[in-house]
């Protein structure tokens, strides 16, 4: 008999697939962690796993218990002898649980080993198989630790000491999605296991079953306009724990990125808060219990795009939808910045329609970012293209190509350096918030230089307004070139840059 361990909604979905994939003959028991459901529908959930047929047994671990007996909570400055301790009586809550030899099962699949259960077999050095935490994660072991240190530090404690998360030598193997691997990363246990290809290729005929278990319905779009659908987050991951922070990041995305889309918002599990049909009253409104896995075999169309902040849910995306836009935990941080690189990318279109095709160098800047806006616009790149160096810091003085200069960082408090050689074209962008948005007003500025005489002059002068209406906002947009004597002036002028 093969056991499961899980604790979250894409690691269930991922051992439903597995096991009725890989080990449809052999019985399989389940030890769900009981976070992974609200209190209130604990017991139904459990119940209706065990109605499908598709397990032996299932059990909640008592996660909130064996935390009342463990003791002292940990921190990272605690003692190895303070650190064993609380293994010790870890694992003896749960062998007192388990009330029998978990040695009897073959394989054991483990998620999350920093619960409870993981913890028992890796102190007692049980041979298992780990499972990511979302599709490619295993390749983000760094961010997925800062995701665990944000919710439990004990746990995160536990598992660095244990050596635990995809590291430890008592795994046999790795389960994990391959195709969603950040580029360059290598493990020589990692076995590729993809929901999505599961269900497409070698169980197609256990869809409508997996389905029906999880409520899903099919989804209906409007014709004629193209697909893109916004994952949200779960507060509690995110860097920001603020409702206001993470409306606005949504809003700003969704203005910037899905303009002219038929908007639907696929909320996480545990994303309660926000409202979205206030925020989106237009939008498609998924379940949000429904795994994004499982999204492409409920649409009547194809999905165009896909878009989040950091979700680590979109990765299941990526074989359904024709594109995926996401980005680095800095959008957390940093949300308002996005105007400023809006307005590089737009800068950079328009020299790309003038000189030809650019090749980009950058400097300081979310290069992520950045490569998203310029694949809305369009913006062509060719390693054989004109040079421009894009750089949030202060700008070469005497560069010997073209710098575009994203001038946005308030704290320098050094005036800009422009070269006075060639032109400059200076371009302002002024966020102007309406009545009811939680923007704030803002303006960001950006230098152009090119050594190369008459090149500027060849950009047209911008001179627009950017509407971004569930930001309720506008982003004022002009362009000028300057002359020498501006320049100068500028050179000289004592502020702070914007």
């Amino acid at each position: 008999m093969v056991l499961y361990h899980v604790s979250t909604t894409y690691q269930l979905l991922y051992c439903i697939t597995h096991r009725l994939a890989r080990h449809p003959r052999e019985g399989a028991g389940l030890l769900l962690v009981e976070y992974i459901f609200p209190e209130a529908r604990r017991k139904e959930t459990v119940q209706r796993l065990l109605d499908t047929g598709w397990f032996s047994f299932v059990r909640l671990v008592p996660e909130n218990q064996f935390k009342l007996r463990r003791g002292n909570s940990l921190t990272e400055s605690s003692s190895p002898q303070e650190i064993e301790g609380v293994i010790r009586n870890i694992c003896a809550c749960v062998q007192g649980w388990l009330g029998m030899d978990v040695k009897q099962f073959s394989p054991i699949y483990i998620g999350s080993d920093q619960w409870s259960f993981g913890i028992y077999c890796l102190a007692n050095q049980i041979p298992h198989v780990y499972i990511e935490d979302a599709s490619g994660m295993l390749s983000q072991r760094e961010r997925y630790m800062k995701i665990t240190r944000e919710i439990s530090l004990t746990n995160y404690v536990i598992s660095q000491y244990l050596h635990g998360a995809g590291t430890s030598e008592y795994e046999t193997a790795r389960l994990c999605d391959m195709r969603n691997f950040v580029p360059g990363f290598t493990d020589e246990k990692a076995v590729n296991f993809s929901i999505y290809d599961a269900l497409k290729e070698e169980i197609p005929q256990k869809v409508p079953e997996i389905l029906e278990f999880y409520g899903a319905k099919p989804v209906t779009v409007s014709q004629g306009r193209p697909v893109c659908m916004y994952m949200t987050q779960y507060l509690k991951s995110m860097a920001v724990k603020d409702l206001d922070v993470q409306e606005q990041i949504t809003n700003l995305l969704v203005d910037y990125f899905a303009q002219g889309f038929q908007l639907v918002i696929k909320p996480h599990p545990k994303d309660q808060w926000l409202n979205y049909r206030r925020m989106f009253p237009e939008a498609v409104l998924l379940p949000p219990n429904i795994n994004s896995e499982l999204i492409p075999f409920l649409f009547d169309q194809p999905v165009q795009r896909v878009l989040t902040a950091s979700s680590t849910s979109v990765g299941g995306m990526a074989p359904f939808a024709q594109e995926v836009f996401q980005f680095t935990t800095e959008i957390e941080t940093r949300f308002e910045h996005l105007h400023a690189v809006y307005l590089a990318a737009v800068l950079l279109g328009e020299a790309a329609k003038a000189w030809g095709p650019l090749h980009l160098s950058l400097q300081r800047v979310n290069a992520v970012q950045l490569e998203n806006f310029l694949r809305i616009l369009e913006v062509p790149q060719m390693e054989t293209g004109t040079p421009v160096l894009v750089t949030e810091g202060a700008p070469p003085e005497a560069p010997g190509s073209v710098v575009l200069w994203i001038a946005g960082e308030r704290s320098s408090g050094k005036p800009p350096v422009l070269p006075r050689a060639g032109q400059a074209l200076e371009l302002r962008g002024t966020l102007l918030p309406e009545e009811g948005s939680l923007l704030t007003e803002n303006g960001f500025l950006l230098y152009l230089t090119d050594p190369r005489p008459g090149m500027l002059s060849q950009l047209p002068p911008l001179d627009f307004v950017r509407e971004l209406p569930f930001s309720r906002a506008k982003l004022q947009i002009q362009s000028k070139l300057l002359t020498e004597e501006e320049i100068d002036a500028k050179n000289h002028e004592e502020r702070e840059i914007l």
